[in-house]
């Protein structure tokens, strides 16, 4: 593939004020898979704030990283990344559909590795579906290997039968999260003990560990929701049952490619 573009046009969003935010969550939202459309926070209506919030810290104390390409046209290409401890996470990557093919994957994918170095993470990671095997081909080409894989799977709530035993934990810090950006993460405590449930809109993801209707029937009473479904770690990349299926991928940083 010929490159015609270089690594020196790739810029950080540092501003709240970036006009190019809302450019930024459209162009995320459509790298989404069809059957994980409003189920992501990218998907809130709000997600536009959240990124104004996470890019005003210096960069020295943030966790959110956003490099792009853009022009007076527009933002060409994202990349989202997260600091999550001793790994850098690609937790969305973009390019506008009149820019493919100019090398922008590969070199945001580079761009990502360079960053990883100066923020002193060991590892980058990614999730990629199973069903996209261009784009597997592509991280693989940058070094990375499957690590793990998750299966996401619709949920129905059980009116008969919910749990009697849930309490929530944080409830006015989740409202006003949600509130503010349109997804938030609801921590609850069950016979199972505490854990968190993402809700993004209506929809409700459960924990990987839940394995009956119940909670879902319990938290509906709060959360009015439209859909229900919880993401567990599968052995391999096939895709029978469940609506979608994600490899997590990894490589080393100081591998070169």
């Amino acid at each position: 593939m010929t490159v015609l573009v270089t690594r020196t046009a790739i810029v950080t969003v540092d501003e709240p004020t970036d006009p190019h935010l809302d450019g930024i969550v459209e162009l995320l939202r459509q790298s989404i898979p069809a059957e994980c459309a409003g189920l992501t926070p990218v998907h809130a209506a709000n997600f536009s704030a959240y990124l104004a919030a996470a890019v005003s810290p210096p960069r020295s104390l943030r966790t959110v990283m956003l490099r792009c390409v853009r022009d007076s046209s527009g933002v060409r290409a994202v990349a989202d990344w997260r600091v999550l401890g001793g790994r850098l996470f690609l937790n969305g990557i973009a390019v506008a559909a009149d820019q493919r093919g100019r090398g922008w994957g590969g070199l945001l994918l580079d761009d990502g590795c360079d960053l990883a170095r100066r923020l002193g993470c060991t590892e980058l990671a990614l999730d990629v579906s199973v069903r996209n095997p261009g784009a597997r081909r592509l991280y693989e080409r940058r070094g990375f290997a499957d690590e793990t894989y998750a299966q996401w799977t619709e949920v129905t709530p059980d009116g008969s039968a919910p749990n009697p035993h849930v309490r929530l934990l944080d409830w006015p810090s989740f409202v006003a999260h949600h509130s503010a950006y349109g997804f938030g993460d609801l921590r609850v405590r069950s016979e199972a003990g505490a854990t968190s449930v993402r809700v993004v809109g209506a929809a409700l993801r459960l924990p990987a560990e839940v394995t009956g209707p119940g909670l879902a029937a319990a938290l509906t009473e709060v959360v009015p929701a439209t859909r229900c479904y919880r993401i567990r770690t599968v052995s391999g990349a096939g895709t029978t049952g469940g609506f979608a299926h994600f490899a997590r991928m990894s490589r080393p940083v100081d591998r070169q490619v």
